[in-house]
């Protein structure tokens, strides 16, 4: 009996030891976040238009008379400064034209000191009747004609010299040589071989772009109220290149069209640069700015942007740390950021770290008052 009894105790306490324990969930600890102060702070826009340098003075060398090409006195490509000799045409013939065309001078003067000697001598006798009026009209006709051939033997000579000078194909700017079109030896001149060499100016350097409308009469204003301040001040202007560097080179806006496009709706602007480094070539393409500064202006992070079905959002944390979602439109980027044109307002708390923790409707933790450092 007592053994039955034993079987039964120990039958019950396996029976509850059996029995599971009941369940107890704890609801786990909010997410952590870090948040930003949403502060207004002064940024600076850049309206962006894209263009193409151009140089401002471009010469095509040619030759100015005709003979055989005698040097080449550059090397393709260099820098040249005004007045360097670029090419030299065999200068022998033209030397002997002017030795001819100054001993035809001397003869014309040789001719005029004569007729005025004559003409000196006539007028005396003439005087004392012992010649006609005839005689002294003729010497002095002589001495009119022997002048005049004594001004024509001159230009006959300046006429040589010009063109033995021609003969040194000298560049009229300063500047950047192309290689040579005609090689020495050729034949050049008018009529045979034009164009010799190309000679462009790289410093300052131009800028053509085109920009509609609505953004001329924005930058009309602003240039006419700048110059009723100073006559000769100038719309400022950056260039942004090829390879997404800024050139370190402050520009200027010094030239508008007298129309606009009337088929595009746009206008061509020029700015000019100071290109001392020759860092810029005519024909690149680029981007001219211009800076718009704004005094006042929301600036978030790009990283705090998400974005779904309804839009572009942002989380916030509001009353009692719960995340709210903010709608927002987008703005011009800036070195700061995105400026945000609306959806969020001065004093929010915007969050920036966690925000793949964070869920809207739900609380969570703000840990530290941060900007996120850039990845």
């Amino acid at each position: 009996m007592r053994l039955h009894i034993l079987s039964i105790s120990m039958l019950g306490m396996l029976v509850l030891a059996g029995c599971p324990k009941r369940n107890e969930f704890a609801e786990p600890p909010p997410p952590s976040v870090s948040v930003k102060d949403v502060e207004p702070q002064a940024v600076t826009v850049y309206d962006s238009m894209p263009g193409q340098t151009a140089a401002v003075n471009v010469v095509d060398i040619v030759a100015r008379v005709q003979g055989f090409l005698e040097s080449q006195d550059f090397e393709d490509g260099a820098i040249v400064e005004k007045g360097q000799v670029l090419f030299t045409i065999d200068p022998v013939e033209f030397q002997a034209n002017l030795e001819a065309a100054q001993g035809k001078l001397s003869s014309a003067v040789a001719s005029r000191d004569l007729a005025d000697t004559t003409y000196k001598r006539n007028k005396e006798l003439f005087a004392t009747q012992a010649i006609s009026e005839l005689e002294m009209l003729q010497s002095e006709a002589d001495l009119d004609l022997a002048k005049g051939g004594v001004e024509q033997a001159k230009a006959d000579v300046a006429r040589a010299e010009l063109d033995v000078g021609y003969t040194k194909i000298k560049s009229p700017i300063a500047g950047q040589m192309s290689r040579e079109f005609v090689s020495p030896g050729n034949l050049v001149g008018p009529g045979i071989s034009q164009q010799l060499a190309r000679v462009v100016s790289l410093d300052p350097i131009y800028f053509y772009f085109n920009v509609d409308e609505r953004t001329f009469l924005q930058y009309q204003k602003i240039d006419r109220s700048m110059k009723a301040k100073n006559k000769d001040a100038r719309i400022k202007v950056s260039l942004e290149l090829a390879d997404g560097s800024i050139f370190k080179h402050e520009g200027e806006v010094d030239y508008a069209d007298n129309q606009v496009d009337t088929q595009t709706g746009t206008i061509e602007i020029r700015a000019v640069f100071p290109n001392p480094d020759r860092m810029l070539y005519p024909g690149l393409f680029g981007n001219v700015r211009f800076a718009n500064k704004r005094e006042s202006a929301i600036v978030v992070p790009e990283t705090v942007i998400q974005k779904d079905l309804a839009g572009d959002f942002v989380l916030v944390v509001g009353e009692n740390n719960i995340v709210e979602i903010r709608y927002v439109k987008k703005g011009p980027r800036v070195e700061q950021g995105i400026i945000l044109e609306e959806g969020l307002e001065a004093g929010e708390k915007l969050i920036v770290n966690g925000i793949q923790r964070a869920r809207p409707g739900a609380p969570v933790k703000i840990e530290e008052q941060a900007v996120p450092q850039p990845e």
